[in-house]
């Protein structure tokens, strides 16, 4: 592959870097009534959605300025939801059990979770961290591909699990560069709003 025919893909990480950086300076100038006012709005929101009974959900514990899903995990354990957290492994992600009260461990990258012995589950809705959304279902992660490894690993499987972006509203950006390996998001749930686009 010549230099040439790299010049859109590095365009298009260039504005992801870009988008990235613009939403995450925004969502890191929310102060904590802020951040903790809309993690609340957001976890009520995820409890309102349609899930089928019983289904597996993976949702993800806060690092850094991200939205705190404590209650909606709670929630969705109590209503008999298998709740798993994303686990960094050398093949990519799996997901681990969790309950409330369970004791967590340190994992790397400021993650924690539960450890080896707690069961995998295989989730049917994923509850996904993000850096960047637009209203078209684009999102724009951290840069690692964990999520878009894990989502098309699921899909080889024959797994088609719905796809839900969990924000807060400042990370809104007017549209996210999409590549041909990114997944579009069936649903992005915000403190204000919820977009659906399947």
């Amino acid at each position: 592959m010549d230099a040439a025919s790299d010049l859109p893909r590095a365009l298009v990480a260039a504005e992801k870097t870009r988008v990235r950086k613009l939403a995450l300076a925004r969502r890191d100038g929310l102060d904590a009534v802020a951040r903790a006012d809309g993690s609340a709005a957001i976890s009520a929101a995820v409890l309102e959605l349609d899930l089928k009974p019983g289904c597996a959900v993976s949702a993800f514990l806060p690092i850094l300025s991200e939205v705190d899903l404590g209650e909606a995990i709670a929630g969705l354990d109590g209503r008999g939801h298998p709740v798993g957290l994303p686990i960094m492994v050398e093949s990519g992600l799996v997901f681990r059990r969790v309950r409330p009260g369970d004791d967590l461990l340190p994992l790397g990258f400021g993650t924690r979770g539960p450890g080896s012995a707690a069961p995998e589950i295989v989730p049917d809705v994923l509850l996904m961290p993000l850096t960047a959304f637009d209203r078209r279902g684009g999102r724009v992660g951290y840069g690692r591909g964990f999520y878009d490894r894990a989502v098309a690993a699921l899909r080889a499987a024959g797994r088609f699990p719905r796809l839900i972006g969990i924000a807060f509203s400042v990370q809104e950006v007017a549209a996210v560069p999409m590549e041909p390996h990114d997944a579009p998001l069936d649903m992005i749930v915000t403190e204000r709003d919820v977009f659906r686009f399947a």
